[in-house]
């Protein structure tokens, strides 16, 4: 096995071409143009004068080897000569000046169009990308692409500098300077014969450490399962080798990027020999003055050494557009729940929902739903039971538009939700889930989360009609504690009460509970069942529940199975017809009866002897 075993013949998915990279590369820094002119101006400036400097100096030598020398022109000479140097210095500072403003800002503002386009994309986008792999773009890649602007910069700077020096050399002794020329093919050759080899191991490299930032983010997520089961060691053997794998691909990226260094500076060198050897002919033969050929070894590294500073380029650069490349997968992302054109914004809705013929699956494998009707009335309670995958939450997370369904339509009070705009709609929305996510924060800044100009007087109602305030009081420093990330500085009852009262603070007008209350002690559910008539009146109410209380006292019950509505009624109609619902009774919920009682004896706990 070998450093490169097995690269060239991974297969790297690409889907934009080189040309398209930098096209859309240019195009992005076009926003930027003035400050690329400005360092454009002091890289001219700063090489021009880096150019005449040799000239000078060799001016100075010429004057003081001569019989009588002109002091005043040597002192002139030497004046300018720190002039230039003076100058050199000025333009490298501003340049770098400019450049320490330019980059973060253009970084800035990538990583901003990142997120924002983040933000547009509906669940299912989430769901192919991993949370670790995504920081990765926002952070990493973001940083890498805008290394490529520093190293453009560079480059061209130096290949101006290496174009005046040549003309400087050709002016000395063109036999010499097309001597020196001719190798520049061989070094240029050498350089892009890595370029495909660089993109090969930038995209390595870029999923290795993505890999790094996905291990990291499912252990500290996961770090309470990880500890229940004693795994610590295997999880530590799992990122070791996940490690392992990220160095040696970051070893393979290094080993790439100076492959041919030392290989140019031999040629290089090679090169400075054979124009020695030959100048000194030259001279030998009173076909170049010895000044001349003096001046010419003084231009020569500055000829080659930018030239010798591609040698890393296509290396980085390449790095720079796979991380360029993958952000694009982002940027150019089309989400798949979209308005119709001229969609509307509409205020608040009378809350009718009516699923008509309904088409939906999360991939082209398995529909989910097939043809499915459903209608709600305006401030109807709808309860939803069903096995786990019949179809539950895929029908409340295509009303609340987070996935896109592919036949039929739904419609809110007669109107396609497809034709309301996504902001307006979901303003009429309150979505209490089983898995609450809480922002790092106070108790207060999450209530008022989807209403940041609540008063506190509305506030304050909403907290007390879901009997928050009976459990928030408690807390050491009330509204204002901080619930530390995710929300595990508080129980999962108070988070659930919190996330009732963020969704009541909303006053929508359509409701839904995703098994609101089935991580809520006996003692939350008590408290939360007193202000459910409250949290559900005057609006239309769709409830999954795990609990007897939240279906008990629903409207109407639909029953699921297989994304199929196959049975519906109110509770004591369905227990009485003895079908699917009053099997899943007798599973689920009749327990939870306060008269309920075991049926089994004590010899069929333990079994007979």
């Amino acid at each position: 096995m070998g450093l490169y075993a097995g690269l060239m013949r991974e297969d790297q998915k690409r889907n934009y071409s080189d040309r398209e990279l930098f096209f859309r590369y240019i195009k992005r820094i076009t926003l930027f143009k003035r400050s690329v002119i400005r360092i454009a101006i002091f890289i001219i400036i700063s090489a021009g004068a880096d150019i005449l400097n040799p000239l000078l100096l060799s001016y100075i030598v010429d004057e003081f080897i001569k019989i009588d020398p002109n002091y005043f022109l040597i002192l002139g000479a030497s004046f300018f000569y720190i002039i230039l140097y003076g100058i050199i210095w000025l333009m490298f500072y501003l340049q770098y000046k400019e450049i320490a403003k330019f980059v973060p800002f253009f970084a800035e503002r990538l990583r901003m169009d990142i997120f924002d386009k983040l933000q547009e994309q509906d669940m299912s986008f989430f769901d192919n990308h991993q949370t670790g792999g995504l920081n990765t773009r926002v952070t990493n890649d973001v940083v890498d692409f805008g290394d490529i602007t520093f190293l453009i910069v560079e480059t061209i700077g130096n290949l101006f500098l290496s174009g005046l020096t040549l003309a400087i050399l050709l002016w000395l002794n063109a036999f010499l300077a097309l001597i020196a020329l001719a190798t520049v093919p061989l070094i240029l050759l050498m350089m892009f014969s890595l370029r495909k080899l660089a993109r090969t191991v930038s995209r390595k490299y870029r999923k290795a450490l993505d890999n790094v930032n996905i291990s990291m983010v499912e252990l500290v997520e996961g770090i309470h399962v990880c500890k229940s089961y004693g795994q610590e060691s295997m999880v530590s053997e799992q990122f070791d080798e996940t490690n392992k794998n990220y160095f040696k691909s970051g070893f393979r990226l290094t080993a790439i990027t100076h492959l041919w260094r030392r290989l140019l500076g031999f040629v290089s060198t090679l090169t400075f020999i054979v124009i020695m050897y030959i100048g000194g002919q030259l001279v030998f033969r009173d076909l170049l003055s010895p000044g001349r050929l003096f001046i010419f070894y003084l231009y020569l590294p500055t000829f080659f050494r930018p030239i010798m500073v591609l040698a890393t380029f296509f290396p980085q650069f390449s790095t720079g557009m796979a991380a360029y490349e993958r952000i694009l997968e982002i940027l150019d992302a089309t989400p798949n729940v979209n308005q119709n054109s001229g969609a509307i914004d509409v205020g608040k809705v009378e809350g009718e929902i009516e699923f008509e013929n309904v088409d939906f699956s999360y991939n082209s494998n398995e529909m989910v739903f097939k043809g499915l009707n459903l209608k709600i009335k305006k401030g109807e309670k709808l309860a939803i039971v069903g096995h786990t995958g019949s179809g539950k939450t895929s029908l409340v997370s295509l009303l609340a538009r987070y996935y896109e369904f592919q036949g039929g339509s739904i419609k809110i009070d007669g109107i396609d939700i497809r034709n309301m705009s996504l902001g307006s709609y979901r303003k009429n929305l309150g979505i209490v889930q089983q898995d609450v996510f809480l922002f790092s924060g106070t108790i207060e800044e999450n209530i008022r989360y989807g209403r940041q100009d609540a008063s506190e007087e509305d506030l304050k109602n909403a907290v007390t009609a879901v009997h928050a305030d009976e459990l928030i009081e408690y807390l050491p420093e009330g509204f204002q504690t901080q619930v530390g990330e995710r929300g595990k500085g508080v129980s999962a009852g108070q988070r659930q009460l919190i996330s009732f009262a963020r969704a009541l603070l909303t006053n929508p007008k359509i409701l839904i509970l995703d098994e609101a209350t089935s991580s809520v002690d006996a003692y939350t559910e008590a408290i939360i069942q007193e202000a459910l008539d409250v949290l559900l009146s005057n609006r239309t109410s769709i409830i999954i529940a795990h609990r007897l209380s939240t279906v008990v006292n629903a409207d109407r019950i639909i029953v699921m199975d297989h994304g199929q509505i196959i049975e519906e009624g109110d509770h004591s109609s369905l227990l009485a017809k003895g079908g699917k619902y009053a099997q899943l009774y007798k599973q689920y919920f009749e327990h939870q009866s306060l008269d309920w009682q075991p049926t089994y004896t004590a010899s069929e706990v333990h079994g007979s002897k």
